[in-house]
């Protein structure tokens, strides 16, 4: 015997795989066989004609005479004196005897589920004893139910029909004395060992069960008004049950159903009333709480697999039943919409018939509209996972099926309502965003489906005017609409939903949490001081976007500069800050913009940002180059610069020169620089975000490199911007007076690198060439290509064509730039909105209507 019990214990693992297998499997065929058992139609005339009250105090008792069983699994741990979560063992509780209930097998299938839930690798002996105790008491409330019952019998109080089975009765009732004598007497063993108390406490659980089993059976009698004296059916309960557990067949269908029609014929019922009240029994007692115990197994099967494989799984399982609760709430909004638009339609068209769930009989047309608009309401906070909607949905599902249930029953309905609470009551988790950002791709699907049905609407009221043309016109029947008043009420419906949708719109977007971080100068510039930055992290200095830090110990180590423009988080070139932090930092910003609704878009970033963002499912293409000149190698000698030294012996000739100027600076060099920029700007807005502008507190910060013409004028000038990265330089703001002959950007340049040069730097950089080989091919990304029509035809300030040109003269190396863009965004509306946050001008005293309708959207 030892040894059988380390054979299965060695291989514990395998058996609780094989046996939660085939309780699948049983679960599956259990399921296919109720369906051919239950007669849908039938019961769908039993909803319609019962009451809705006797209806839910059936299905309340039926759950309630559960309860008693959940005792069996707390008396076996307390037999094992060992701690358990309450939580836990209520739900592996109600698994394990409702599942056991339908699918039968003389209880063995409690076994097998008390071992898997509550068994260990290393259980000893007192496991498996206490579990047998467990099994033995199972069915002792059933023999003192058999016993009473004999006796009833015997004494002239059961059906005659009963008296040939009174072996049965005796033979059941002599069960439970027999088991709480061997337990009792036997000290060792698997049957010994047991304490009267115990013994008894399971003899009461299990009496406890019995009595609930006939509560519920007879309970239905009595909301069906069906008058039988309970004192002769209860042996017959009792009779068929014994017969049904010595058959061992699943939930005793069949021999159960049987006995009860025949020992019921016997008071004279009818068969059609015997049927309905086995029906109920067997729908409200078994098979409701048969389908909790799944939903919990399944609950629990998945929770171990979910383990086992690391998340994946039950990642995988939130998003596609938020994926199919969204698709519901829309399709239910659209159908129900649609059946208050054109409700013949749902009956002429057979193909809308099988996709219509809905069977409303005393809703009105107008309620339909406003049920199905507000349906479509709930999918768009469910669909952009706002938490604020959660309770919206619940307490609005929750209405929806009570009143289908109480005052419309719809069997389609009731299930689609079910479901859909069902769904929404485990998509909780995935509800976690604080508030909604109305995004263009949103506003454009809602305008769509909402716009679509309201003008369908408007054009059935204008149809079916009496006096209008369009009647001339052959349109299918369906577009009738019963009455002119029916059709102004909803219009009126639909006027009062949209209100109501602008309020909810409203308070989903409360309370608009900012992610950005107060602005701090000395803050930003300790930061770059000690952890580095990069060629655009000066641009954060110009003021114009927000910044955001990531710390580690009260010690800030990287920072983003962005802009937001409506769901687009928008971060400008590579962050600055240690490179080793930028793989936890990136992660931190996309979940605390994920929470506020945004979505992260980054510009102009290097291949090694590419690399880190691919992995967290951003897609990207070239943006553009950047040119780099090696200044060790930069020289006006050679036949390649035979330009370039007769534009420098021109300028010099003409006496032209260059100086480098370091702050602070005086109001009359500021004036002056103010009015070249002025002048080269033309009255055109200034660009920000991705360059500078010009902004005096910015230009006091670093040197400024000056070209003045032979009197001393300054004609041109560029502000030095610190890269950040050793031995490196670059400039941002360029202007000058274009007054004066041409070439002078070019003679300013090749003077600043051979001032860098011999200040020992070794690298300049000059900037980007946006779309400098991008999507210019028809092997090009579509996404490039895309970008390129975009940017190409969008942007207002200076042309891309020729600026590569330009700095291909004096550069050693093309640096690739890159955008990246969230995987479930739209490239169109992602560009369109990276677009005018690039082009948005710095300051306009008039804004322009259009320019003010973009900033609202």
């Amino acid at each position: 015997m030892k040894k059988i019990i380390n054979f299965f214990k060695a291989r514990s693992k395998y058996f609780k795989g094989i046996f939660m297998v085939t309780v699948v499997v049983i679960i599956f065929f259990e399921l296919t066989n109720l369906t051919k058992t239950l007669d849908f139609h039938q019961l769908k005339i039993i909803f319609r004609d019962l009451p809705r009250f006797k209806l839910i105090l059936m299905a309340v008792i039926g759950f309630v005479a559960i309860l008693p069983m959940l005792g069996y699994d707390i008396i076996f741990h307390r037999m094992l004196k060992r701690p358990i979560k309450t939580s836990y063992l209520l739900e592996t509780s109600w698994v394990t005897n409702t599942i056991n209930n339908l699918t039968g097998f003389g209880g063995f299938v409690s076994v097998g589920f008390r071992s898997a839930f509550y068994g260990g690798k290393k259980e000893g002996p007192e496991f498996l004893h206490a579990l047998s105790k467990v099994f033995l008491f199972l069915m002792s409330g059933l023999s003192f139910y058999s016993l009473l019952s004999f006796l009833l019998v015997s004494f002239g109080q059961g059906s005659p029909y009963l008296h040939q089975y009174w072996p049965l009765l005796l033979g059941g009732g002599l069960y439970f004395p027999v088991i709480i004598l061997v337990t009792h007497l036997k000290k060792t063993g698997i049957l010994g060992g047991m304490p009267l108390k115990t013994a008894i406490a399971l003899m009461a659980v299990s009496v406890l069960e019995w009595t609930g089993v006939l509560a519920s059976f007879l309970s239905i009698a009595y909301f069906l008004d069906i008058h039988v004296p309970y004192l002769q059916v209860i042996p017959l309960v009792i009779a068929a049950s014994v017969f049904g557990v010595i058959t061992m067949l699943p939930g005793e269908i069949g021999s159960f159903d049987v006995m009860m029609f025949m020992g019921l014929a016997t008071f004279g019922i009818p068969r059609e009333t015997i049927a309905v009240w086995i029906l109920l029994f067997r729908l409200f007692y078994y098979i409701l709480p048969f389908l909790l115990g799944i939903l919990l197994f399944a609950k629990n099967l998945s929770g171990r697999f979910n383990q086992r494989f690391e998340g994946l799984p039950r990642d995988l399982a939130e998003e596609l039943a938020h994926k199919i609760l969204v698709f519901l709430l829309y399709s239910g909004g659209i159908i129900l919409a649609l059946s208050g638009t054109i409700p013949r339609a749902f009956t002429e068209l057979s193909f809308l018939r099988q996709f219509n769930p809905f069977t409303y009989h005393l809703l009105s047309k107008s309620i339909l509209l406003i049920l199905g608009y507000f349906l479509i309401l709930m999918g768009r906070g469910v669909s952009a996972r706002v938490k604020r909607t959660y309770p919206i949905a619940i307490l609005f599902i929750t209405l929806s099926l009570g009143y289908t249930i109480l005052l419309d029953f719809s069997l389609g309905a009731v299930l689609y309502f079910g479901i859909l609470l069902l769904i929404m009551l485990f998509s909780k988790q995935e509800l976690f965003r604080k508030q909604l950002v109305y995004s263009w791709e949103m506003r454009l699907v809602d305008f769509f489906i909402l716009g679509f049905l309201t003008l369908l609407y408007i054009f059935i009221g204008v149809y079916n005017r009496p006096d209008h043309p369009l009647h001339r016109h052959r349109l299918p029947t369906f577009f009738v609409f019963p009455s002119e008043r029916l059709w102004l009420i909803g219009f009126i419906g639909i006027l009062i939903v949209a209100f109501f949708m602008i309020l909810l719109i409203h308070y989903l977007e409360q309370p608009q949490k900012k992610i950005a971080m107060p602005y701090d100068e000395n803050r930003i510039t300790n930061l770059l001081m000690t952890q580095g930055g990069n060629t655009d992290s000066q641009l954060v200095f110009l003021g114009d976007k927000d910044t955001y830090f990531y710390r580690q110990d009260d010690v800030d180590l990287v920072l983003f500069q962005y802009r937001i423009k409506n769901d687009k988080l928008i971060i400008m070139g590579n962050p600055a800050g240690d490179a080793s932090y930028f793989e936890p930092a990136i992660e931190e910003l996309i979940d605390v913009a994920n929470r506020q609704g945004y979505k992260l878009i980054f510009y102009e970033v290097t291949e090694e940002l590419v690399m880190i963002l691919h992995n967290f499912g951003y897609d990207f293409f070239k943006m553009g180059e950047a040119a780099e000149v090696n200044l060790l190698d930069f020289s006006l000698t050679g036949k390649k610069r035979k330009a370039e030294r007769a534009l420098m012996n021109r300028f010099n000739r003409e006496e032209y020169s260059f100086e480098i100027v370091q702050p602070p600076f005086d109001s009359q060099l500021l004036t002056r620089l103010k009015e070249i920029s002025d002048e080269w700007l033309a009255g055109r807005s200034e660009k920000g975000f991705s360059m500078g502008f010009f902004n005096e507190s910015y230009l006091k910060r670093e040197p400024i490199a000056l070209v003045k013409n032979s009197a001393g004028t300054i004609v041109a000038f560029a502000n030095l911007i610190p890269s950040y990265e050793p031995k490196k330089a670059s400039v941002d703001l360029m202007r000058y007076d274009k007054t004066v002959v041409s070439g002078i950007m070019d003679y300013l340049f090749i003077q600043l690198f051979e001032y860098l040069k011999a200040e020992g730097y070794e690298k300049f950089d000059l900037g980007m060439a946006p779309l400098a080989n991008v999507g210019t091919t028809r092997h090009s990304f579509f996404q490039e290509r895309i970008a390129y029509l975009i940017f190409h035809f969008g942007s207002r300030f200076y042309s891309f064509q020729g600026l590569r040109e330009y700095k291909d003269k004096y550069a050693s190396a093309w640096i690739p730039k890159y955008t990246l863009y969230c995987r479930d965004s739209s490239i169109i509306f992602s560009m369109i909105q990276l677009l005018l946050v690039d082009n948005a001008p710095v300051k306009n005293k008039t804004t322009h209507p259009l320019q003010k309708f973009m900033d609202w959207i």
